[in-house]
């Protein structure tokens, strides 16, 4: 099986500056047959308000099989 490039994970850092001087994060997690892909809209709008992101790819995830 290969990974999906679309598929990798997402990391991205806490603005404390947006949150009143809070360093906060957020876990998301996708679902049983979703990558970390589904979950970028979620990601980019929370880091928008200075929330740190992490956006995991679980194992055996937004792979490719055999055809």
């Amino acid at each position: 099986m290969t990974v999906n490039p679309l598929a990798t994970p997402l990391s991205l850092p806490a603005r404390p500056e947006l949150t009143g001087g809070r360093p906060l994060g957020v876990l998301l997690l996708h679902g049983f047959s979703g990558s970390p892909a589904s979950m970028k809209p979620w990601a980019h709008a929370l880091a928008e308000r200075g929330y740190a992101v992490e956006v995991p790819l679980l194992p055996g995830h937004g792979t490719a099989g055999r055809t």
